[in-house]
């Protein structure tokens, strides 16, 4: 849950898990979200196993639902009995425990569907568990490095910032799906490069194209220093946040990350590594930057027999100057599709 000052699925979940009481087999230990539907109010609940339970009342002679469908969360009806006497539920259950942060994120958008009367409770089920399948069934991912993490970092400290801006701005972000931009808007683009080096401005360039100007359209690369597990802070999740907070579509955000290798099953593990940034450099790519394009060989492209190509740029010891810190701001604000860019970003 997100608007109205309701708590969201996540903080209600660990206060029930942080309760001594510990429910028997065939109970359930709940919290009320404080959503009251015409049938009474919607509950998060932990089973006696610990796995996670969503509990939308209906009428009680409501017809049986069952979707099995998906091995890690099923759907279906039950009747429970507490102080008042039984009622009878929607159960949207998550079966596996290692789905608790995706299954959050599934409960806080059928709660939303509730709360905005949008969808009846069967439909709001139904609708947002077949919307997030795919991804409940997917295998277990190969945990990023600590390299390709930064990476994701850098572009996400980005796009938080542009999402803060307007919450569409995330259709901005291309880098998960390969593109030759990190984000890109018709007459903007910006390549995101980062790095754990404290005592240089150097960056891995993959390609002759990654610098190459898109055509009729100014291309920036932000160049940022990151300190690993200081003192402050934020670690890629809190930035997955972020942007949820903004308003980004859960499932369109939820697949970018999945083409940039980040599974949000992962999220306890990734939580290990905090990242502070510490410095930024904003560049304009000119003709004068530091770089190889297909334009830099005669005749322009790949040298017959080079296939491959990466290079470092040592942009200290470039001869263009980085642009002011407020050229950044207007540049998110491109990015968001002319958002106002004086809007506060997010505290991360």
């Amino acid at each position: 849950m997100t608007e109205g000052g309701a708590q969201k699925s996540q903080d209600g979940w660990r206060q029930l898990e942080l309760s001594p009481d510990v429910p028997t087999r065939g109970e359930f230990r709940v919290f009320d979200t404080g959503l009251s539907t015409a049938h009474g109010a919607a509950l998060l609940a932990i089973d006696a196993s610990g796995l996670r339970h969503v509990l939308v009342p209906v009428a009680a002679d409501f017809p049986a639902a069952h979707d099995r469908r998906s091995g890690g969360v099923h759907l279906t009806t039950r009747p429970l009995v507490d102080a008042s006497g039984q009622r009878q539920y929607l159960d949207l259950a998550c079966r596996k425990a290692h789905l608790n942060n995706v299954f959050t994120h599934l409960a806080d958008e059928v709660l939303g569907l509730l709360r905005d009367g949008s969808a009846p409770p069967l439909q709001a089920c139904r609708q947002t568990l077949q919307r997030w399948r795919e991804l409940l069934d997917r295998e277990s991912s190969n945990i990023l490095s600590t390299e390709a993490l930064c990476g994701l970092f850098g572009e996400l400290w980005h796009l938080a910032r542009i999402a803060a801006l307007n919450a569409q701005g995330v259709s901005a972000w291309h880098g998960p799906h390969g593109a030759r931009h990190d984000f890109a808007v018709g007459g903007a683009a910006l390549e995101v490069k980062t790095t754990l080096r404290r005592d240089e401005w150097k960056f891995r360039i993959h390609g002759l194209t990654q610098l190459e100007l898109p055509p009729d359209a100014q291309l920036h690369l932000c160049a940022m220093r990151l300190e690993a597990n200081g003192a402050s802070g934020s670690t890629v999740p809190d930035l997955v946040q972020a942007v949820l907070s903004a308003g980004v579509d859960r499932r369109d955000l939820t697949d970018r990350l999945l083409q940039a290798g980040y599974d949000q099953r992962d999220e306890a593990h990734y939580r290990q590594l905090r990242l502070d940034v510490v410095d930024w450099r904003l560049y304009e790519v000119s003709s004068s930057f530091p770089r190889l394009t297909p334009a830099s060989f005669n005749p322009p492209g790949t040298p017959q027999g080079v296939s491959d190509v990466h290079y470092t740029v040592d942009l200290a010891a470039s001869s263009g100057a980085p642009l002011q810190p407020d050229r950044l701001a207007s540049l998110h604000a491109t990015l968001a599709g002319g958002g106002n860019a004086g809007t506060a970003g997010p505290a991360v």
